[in-house]
């Protein structure tokens, strides 16, 4: 199955999110991190994508993880949900932020 080219408002909606930083860094005070964009799992079935427009930016280390230490959504779920809250409440928090 071939991959769907992303839409010129789907990029222009990622472009937007990206630019907010990363949204577990901003909870706890650092504005502006670099962010990569995480799409969220929560609202895609098993071995499913969510749509672009349902992205959350996340730094390298809150989305990824490199150490056990900070909580990464794909490292420790658990752990990030814990101390950020779930990927549906951070979407509806990027999303009041953008104004949408």
């Amino acid at each position: 199955m071939a991959v769907k080219s992303k839409t010129s408002n789907e990029k222009r909606h990622m472009q937007a999110v990206s630019e907010l930083g990363c949204i577990a860094c901003r909870k706890i005070g650092h504005y502006g991190t670099p962010a990569e964009l995480h799409h969220i799992r929560e609202t895609a079935g098993v071995g499913q994508r969510s749509s672009h427009y349902e992205v959350i930016p996340l730094c390298y280390h809150h989305h990824r993880g490199v150490s056990k230490l900070v909580p990464s959504v794909h490292m420790s779920r658990k752990a990030f949900v814990d101390a950020y809250g779930s990927e549906k409440d951070l979407l509806d928090e990027v999303m009041a932020l953008l104004g949408r």
